[in-house]
């Protein structure tokens, strides 16, 4: 069940499924202080449920189609990453293993080891509910690296049956089959043999539509087409075995065309579902990509630590760097490492890159740059061999992002004392290492990596560039996130660019933007906004403050603001205004405002402020006001979407420090000039506001007002 306040829809999901949908009438107001499971009261009786209720779960977000997917139907996986755990949404704990091991040289990262000559190595997950219902969809997804063509693959089995689904025949072809109506019914890979001591991606799939199907490495090699049951063992649990056929009392010895007997190889990222797998699942699932919602992400603040805010990937000083105050969030903290000191941090806990898709992104502000010199951003070293070094760096003033010998440098020249946001993506899939400098793509190359370590610390703020020839960053480095996915141009150019986005949406009043700024109110309320809830401002007292703009405060930045505005009272009023005292001293600047006949004003300030004066905005009816700004373009004023007045070309005057933006009140700024501006308190709603640290596009702009 998902409420949705952003797109205001209510959706139902069924085993995966979307079942229903709706635009409510309002959104959720409920604020009791307890809930109820497995019954509905004061409604009109208590209305109970009668059954079984298992692995309830809540979210504070929405979460997307493939995790609900996921969580209705992957039943269990086993990375075999050096552990025998379930890393599924079920965590299932039933687990047997007997004469087996680890191999450091998985498929991805480590795997499973069978090779016990005595018949007697098996892995074993007891348990499984749906492998027991009769015409039941299912799939099985697994690499193998065998050492001979012979053995059980995999089996399932219970107290009263046994069927080898995956594993050789007599002749050494790899085979699969299930148990049908009239008896056990298979699909044999004719055309070839299974590669020794190679990797090889075996799907299996069955629904009572398509029947049984085989894929290797992606490719489908054929289905039965003469039976599409599945004769399950009466609704009991059961259980899957891999490498081994131990239940043969059970097995239908004289019917399967699969021998069942000890595999000898390795097994690896063994995933069981509930369903029958689509085409892209099954070529993703081949392609080793990051399928599943579960990858992991981490965040370094470095607010005065070294800590991983999300995942355990804490990190370790070298040579004492420190911290300065502010960062680029204002009002935290950021790394300052100095170069000539070999200052960086490391991360001893091994994090796979090898073979898979991820982003790492940061903030970094330079203080030295010397050309035919390389400063460490991100690295992890393996080896000084091909593909085997990660090393995300500036190397002749420019980002580059390198494997070893399989890199990309970029184009942009950066510049000292300047922050910068920056992004490396690798796509897995595509092959492609991709650079974005604040939010745009700086460059792009295909037919590159993958990525192959397979050992070595992480690295911030330096590389290996040569044996025990480290390359140090000098400045100041924060907010370095690693996501195990490939990012989106939008997301990107959102993480780089979208400064604050204050939704109004709660009463904790969470700055939903990347930098979760520092936000400070008085005497404001929540009332039915524009999008979900708004911001009442109905007191001489009323203001809302966010602090720790750090771009806003440079002269000539571009920026971009937009809100929704609903007055409930003619005259004038403040809208926006900046300061660098939190009580609207010091330097100081009115942006958008009224005046007293209710007109609408933007300001831009250059050696004198220039103002663009908009319409009178109707009382109790929401307008959407955005203003975008660049040196080229000046100041534009756009009303619901639509571009109203520009001031031309103009520069952008700015007190060269953090700034503090205050909505709906001058507080205690007596002197400050504001124009044609009434120094009112503003009186009615706001919602939606977003400052950007670019001009908006008029296409940019439009999407904000039509939500």
């Amino acid at each position: 069940f998902i409420h949705d306040p952003l797109l205001f829809k209510q959706s139902v999901y069924l085993n995966g499924i979307l079942n229903g949908i709706r635009v409510p009438n309002s959104p959720f107001h409920g604020n009791a202080n307890y809930t109820t499971i497995g019954a509905v009261p004061l409604i009109n009786v208590n209305a109970a449920q009668n059954g079984f209720i298992d692995k309830l779960t809540f979210a504070a977000r929405i979460k997307n189609t493939s995790e609900l997917l996921d969580e209705a139907t992957l039943v269990a996986y086993f990375s075999f990453d050096n552990t025998y755990n379930d890393n599924g949404p079920n965590q299932m704990i039933n687990i047997t293993f007997i004469s087996t091991s680890f191999d450091s040289q998985g498929r991805f990262n480590q795997c499973l080891l069978l090779n016990n000559l005595t018949n007697l190595s098996y892995f074993q997950i007891d348990g499984l509910y749906y492998l027991g219902q009769i015409n039941y969809s299912y799939s099985f997804s697994l690499w193998i690296y065998p050492l001979n063509n012979n053995g059980t693959i995999l089996q399932v089995s219970s107290t009263s049956w046994c069927i080898p689904m995956i594993g050789y025949d007599s002749s050494g072809h790899l085979t699969i089959q299930t148990k049908g109506l009239s008896g056990i019914y298979s699909i044999t890979y004719t055309s070839g043999t299974i590669s020794l001591n190679q990797w090889t991606n075996i799907i299996l799939t069955y629904s009572n539509t398509n029947g049984l199907q085989l894929f290797l490495n992606g490719l489908f090699i054929n289905g039965y087409n003469s039976d599409y049951s599945y004769s399950a063992s009466n609704n009991s649990l059961n259980t899957i075995i891999l490498g081994n056929s131990i239940t043969l009392n059970n097995c239908s010895i004289s019917t399967t065309q699969i021998v069942p007997s000890q595999f000898q190889g390795k097994i690896d990222e063994f995933k069981i579902f509930s369903r029958e797998l689509s085409l892209d699942d099954i070529t993703e699932l081949a392609q080793g990509t990051t399928y599943y919602t579960y990858g992991s992400s981490s965040l370094w603040k470095f607010d005065n630590n070294t800590f991983d805010s999300l995942l355990n990937l804490n990190g370790t000083t070298i040579n004492s760097p420190s911290y300065i105050a502010s960062g680029i969030t204002g009002n935290g903290y950021a790394l300052k490492l100095i170069r000539n000191n070999s200052q960086c941090v490391t991360i001893s806990t091994y994090k796979n890159f090898a073979n898979v898709s991820f982003t790492v992104e940061m903030w970094i502000y330079p203080t030295s740059l010397i050309n035919n010199t390389d400063y460490g951003l991100f690295s992890q070293y393996g080896s000084l061999t091909t593909d085997n070094s990660l090393h995300l760096i500036i190397r002749n003033n420019i980002l580059f992002m390198g494997f070893y010998a399989d890199d990309l440098p970029c184009t942009t020249t950066l510049s000292i004392n300047t922050w910068y946001h920056v992004a490396f993506v690798y796509d897995y899939r595509s092959r492609s290492q991709i650079v974005y400098l604040n939010g745009n793509q700086d460059c792009l190359r295909t037919s590159a990596g993958p990525f192959l370590g397979t050992s070595g610390s992480i690295y911030i703020g330096t590389f290996m560039r040569s044996q025990g020839n480290f390359q140090y960053f000098d400045g100041y480095i924060d907010n370095v996130e690693l996501n195990m996915r490939v990012k989106t141009d939008s997301e990107i150019l959102t993480d780089a660019t979208l400064t604050t986005w204050q939704s109004f949406d709660n009463i904790s009043l969470i700055d939903s933007g990347p930098l979760e700024l520092t936000r400070t109110y008085s005497n404001v309320t929540l009332v039915a906004g524009k999008v979900n809830q708004a911001l009442s401002f109905n007191s001489n007292l009323s203001f809302y403050q966010v602090s720790g703009f750090v771009l806003l405060g440079i002269p000539n930045n571009p920026y971009s603001m937009s809100l929704w505005v609903k007055r409930t009272s003619t005259g004038g009023g403040i809208l926006i205004y900046l300061s660098t005292q939190t009580n609207g001293t010091g330097w100081c600047a009115a942006l958008m405002g009224f005046r007293s006949t209710g007109q609408i004003i933007a300001i831009n300030w250059s050696n004198t402020g220039t103002e663009i004066v908009g319409p009178i905005l109707s009382v109790n009816i929401w307008t959407h006001i955005a203003m975008t700004y660049s040196p080229t373009n000046g100041l534009i004023l756009y009303i619901n979407g639509t571009n109203y007045g520009t001031t031309g070309s103009k520069s952008y005057i700015a007190p060269g420090q953090n700034i503090i933006l205050t909505l709906g009140n001058l507080l205690n700024a007596t002197s400050c000039n504001i124009m044609s501006i009434t120094s009112d308190p503003y009186v009615g709603y706001l919602d939606e506001f977003r400052v950007y640290s670019r001009e908006l596009s008029a296409i940019d702009v439009y999407e904000l007002a039509n939500p």
